[in-house]
């Protein structure tokens, strides 16, 4: 049995990841009244939004890493302590220029913060079958977490607490920081590999490398053409970092990626399953946002709520995954996949019926949604954690993490540039008919059908590798729900 100190300390680590949740989607939502506020421009909005995920996925893995050198309930700590600092910063930001710098280093620190939290849930819970329990409740935090950032920013912004505006949507999180801070006490200490030395020169590469990939991704087709220049920079600076991790590895040294993980049975495929469901699901978040405000005229904040029944959704298939599992011979990962693929071509046809029913309708479709996800994400990326040894949990969990974010961006580019192509105009145009809204999103809902198809494939592959020795239960769940999705 958990202890009740053992669950005091998962609360601790998982009101961390809420907050990561959050802040994927708080802004966002909040985004019109900030350029309102500030006087920002539609750039410096994107960036706002932008400059957390950015900085996020570059320092994931070296977060990671230096959990496995130094301690992972240390570095969580320093994490949540300047994720706190840079939240109040984000909160009292005077223009758009310091509050993108912030957002930048709110990015930062959480990439030390995240990847963390699956190594503290290992070390906390060793019984398999309790690891399991405090997984599922680890996946009704993830739909929390969505729900509050989607509805609960745009409440927030509603209510004007105080007259500040959007800024307790960032500031929120100062007092969840500082409880945390509080509770660390009773996070496990961790094993710290101090004779291993941290990998700078991957840890420079790679800062360099994801940026430049994940900027034009994230902008799209939309963004000034020099940010492309940005693919061919990571496509150089990620060989240079390739040959740099072989080098360090022939000379006994301990490169950020080891070639051990990435040779673990099944890793591989794993990493590219979970590129493909993360793709999915953001490509699905933004072209469902853009339809609902530019095409049904539904405001930001009852488009934010209407995320609502995702999260519920979510977080109920999650909570119930180890009792399907135990009733249902058929793998859950490839079914929810299927529930996903099957749902978005019901989204297709629903944008054939009268306008005025369309929203109840797509309530519905995207609460379906959130069970197929909630179905597949637990045990396909907590079992990444199960095919390496547990000195390896930190570069794995970053990988699986970083991987995370480059599906995200990867899906809201391609969604993004096939609604708007079908729109032919810019998504959030005025002026445009609802009729061609209606084709693009069905158009884009179909796409995404096929990507869930693939996705449930590649699981059905997934499925089919004889068990490693190393193979346990899953663990958790490494998911970063920052969409990086454009408001309209």
């Amino acid at each position: 049995m958990i202890t009740r100190r053992e669950w005091l300390g998962l609360w601790t680590v998982l009101a961390a990841t809420f907050m990561t949740q959050v802040d994927g989607f708080i802004v966002n939502v909040a985004s019109p009244s900030i350029q309102h506020d500030l006087g920002a421009g539609f750039d410096q909005i994107q960036f706002i939004g932008a400059a957390y995920v950015i900085a996020f996925g570059a320092l994931l893995i070296t977060g990671a890493r230096l959990g496995d050198r130094v301690g992972h309930r240390t570095v969580f700590l320093w994490g949540v302590a300047g994720f706190t600092l840079t939240s109040l910063l984000c909160g009292l930001a005077p223009n758009a220029e310091l509050l993108i710098a912030a957002r930048f280093l709110q990015g930062a620190t959480a990439a030390f913060m995240a990847p963390q939290v699956l190594s503290i849930i290992r070390a906390t819970v060793s019984d398999t079958e309790q690891r399991a329990k405090a997984v599922g409740v680890y996946g009704v935090v993830i739909g929390l977490g969505v729900i509050s950032g989607i509805a609960g920013g745009g409440i927030l912004v509603d209510l004007d607490i105080a007259g500040l505006g959007w800024r307790p949507v960032l500031l929120v999180n100062v007092p969840i920081g500082l409880a945390i801070l509080t509770l660390g006490r009773l996070l496990p200490p961790g094993a710290a590999n101090r004779e291993s030395r941290l990998d700078l020169a991957g840890a420079a590469l790679t800062t360099v490398a994801l940026p430049a990939l994940l900027v034009p991704l994230i902008f799209g087709p939309g963004g000034a053409w020099w940010l492309w220049l940005g693919l061919p920079l990571a496509a150089v600076v990620f060989a240079v970092l390739a040959t740099q991790q072989r080098t360090l590895l022939a000379a006994g040294g301990a490169p950020l990626f080891p070639p051990r993980v990435l040779r673990a049975r099944g890793m591989r495929l794993s990493l590219l399953t979970v590129a493909a469901l993360f793709a999915t699901n953001s490509g699905l978040f933004l072209v469902f946002t853009y339809y609902l405000q530019t095409g049904l005229g539904l405001t930001p904040f009852v488009a934010g709520l209407m995320f609502v029944p995702l999260g519920v959704g979510f977080s109920l298939a999650s909570a119930a995954n180890r009792w399907l599992t135990a009733r249902v011979s058929a793998p859950i990962p490839i079914i929810g996949c299927a529930t996903v693929a099957a749902v978005l071509l019901g989204g297709a046809a629903i944008t054939q019926a009268p306008q005025d029913t369309q929203p109840a309708l797509l309530a519905v479709m995207i609460g379906l949604a959130g069970l197929g996800q909630g179905m597949v994400v637990p045990p396909l990326v907590g079992g990444i954690l199960s095919r390496v040894e547990p000195a390896d949990a930190g570069a794995a969990s970053g990988m699986a993490t970083t991987v995370t974010q480059l599906g995200l961006a990867l899906g809201v580019a391609v969604a993004g540039v096939w609604y708007g192509t079908v729109l032919g105009a810019t998504p959030g145009d005025p002026g445009v008919p609802f009729d061609d809204h209606a084709t693009a999103f069905a158009a884009a809902a179909a796409l995404l059908a096929v990507s869930a198809t693939a996705t449930s494939v590649l699981n059905a592959r997934l499925h089919r590798l004889p068990a490693t020795p190393n193979e346990v239960q899953p663990t958790a769940a490494p998911v970063v729900a920052s969409t990086t999705q454009r408001s309209t």
